[in-house]
């Protein structure tokens, strides 16, 4: 048994609470608890403990799939104090085939306990992925974009239904895109770069947004960037109640100006927005229209990074940071609260899994959780994080998995 003294639940107020973990579970929440048989009492004044983090958008080094890079994505996922993740299927190799699924499920089960494995829905441009193999293998999740054939979205929808599978969708529009390489505004026309207009990911989520009401499939948006991708979905939600919009903390966090000069290790996708549209995305979290939040890691190697900006991949590698940064720029700034988020981090994402038993620090759920220090402060030092420069406030302290 481990005894944690003292302590702020994010989610419970001010008042400081002790927490009794007993065989992975949490067995009490109190004030003034005792365990003379407890194996370690953690004294936590000062400390704000936080439930277990669940990201349904993660992605291995270089989006290459091997025993290699999950262990590093596992690693790091344990350090950020993730209880669990899902793991995007646009991969190389692609999770397509079934004694392939079958093997690598049963290894993430042995050895990556907090993975959930998600497929891509075609496993080429016009062919449908084994969906129903994918069922039989345990995998519930089905991802994809949102500009392939609609006929071929339509079935995605169809046998998601059939399969009670979730959807998980990321909304662009490739040719609205062009060649486009970041957002189209100020910085794009400073650099002369071509940019990514806003309207690809609007139009694509109001579209995808009527087949989720229709079908009535659980829809999770991807990484969505605009005031009006959130606000289509918030009002989908009021016919259906199981669309979801994920937003990124990194454009909550920054803007396109984190790109100028030609900064590749600021360059993701969807692209960093304007200044107004992240006080935008800002303002929409604070009315709830946001439900989940992502860390979108999606890690790449300098090789990838250091090259010209039209060149370089997207992607960014700050899982570890995912709660500070999000206590620095949402909590410490004012614009929620730790209840808020703990609900956008772990809550919602855990509850849109189905996961009962993670996603709060409630008596009788898993006792995987993250002691934080929000009156630490450190400058970034790496030169490879658009964070560079920047202090960022907390850092973790402790994470323990199933109490130890």
């Amino acid at each position: 048994m481990v005894l944690i003294k003292d302590v702020r639940i994010a989610g419970l107020g001010e008042a400081k609470r002790d927490i009794l973990l007993h065989e992975g579970k949490i067995q009490k929440i109190g004030s003034n608890l005792s365990c003379a048989d407890c194996s370690e009492v953690i004294e936590a004044d000062g400390l704000v403990a936080f439930a277990g983090i669940v990201d349904l958008n993660v992605r291995v080094q270089d989006d290459k799939l091997n025993l290699s890079n999950l262990k590093k994505l596992y690693t790091a996922t344990q350090k950020a104090g993730v209880a669990r993740f899902v793991l995007s299927p646009r991969t190389q190799p692609l999770i397509e085939n079934q004694t392939f699924k079958s093997l690598l499920a049963g290894k993430m089960k042995e050895e990556f306990p907090n993975i959930e494995l998600a497929i891509k829905a075609l496993r080429e441009p016009d062919k449908l992925n084994s969906i129903a193999a994918m069922v039989k293998n345990g995998i519930k999740i089905v991802q994809e974009n949102s500009d392939i054939n609609g006929n071929l979205l339509r079935r995605i929808y169809e046998y998601s239904k059939m399969h009670r599978n979730l959807f998980f969708v990321f909304c662009e529009n490739k040719i609205l895109n062009d060649s486009g390489v970041m957002n189209e505004g100020e910085v794009s026309f400073k650099l002369g770069l071509p940019g990514i207009s806003k309207i690809g990911e609007i139009s694509e989520v109001a579209k995808v947004a009527q087949m989720s009401m229709h079908y009535e499939v659980p829809t999770l948006f991807q990484a969505l960037s605009t005031r009006r991708a959130v606000n289509l979905v918030a009002d989908a939600k009021k016919r259906f109640s199981q669309v979801y919009a994920e937003v990124s903390i990194h454009h909550l966090a920054l803007d396109e100006r984190a790109c100028d000069g030609f900064n590749t290790y600021s360059k993701l996708n969807p692209p960093l927005r304007s200044p107004e549209d992240k006080e935008e995305l800002l303002a929409k979290l604070q009315e709830d229209k946001i439900d989940v939040l992502t860390a979108l890691h999606s890690p790449k190697s300098v090789i990838y990074k250091d090259v010209a900006f039209a060149e370089a991949m997207n992607g960014i590698d700050t899982i570890e940071r995912y709660l500070p940064l999000a206590y620095t720029y949402l909590v410490k700034s004012g614009y929620i609260s730790w209840e808020k988020l703990a609900e956008l981090m772990a809550k919602n994402p855990a509850r849109i899994l189905g996961l009962e038993n993670i996603g709060a620090i409630e008596e009788g759920k898993e006792a995987n959780l993250i002691l934080f220090d929000p009156s630490y402060s450190e400058e970034v030092q790496e030169k490879t994080s658009p964070y560079y420069g920047k202090v960022i406030d907390g850092k973790l302290v402790r994470v323990l998995r199933s109490g130890v």
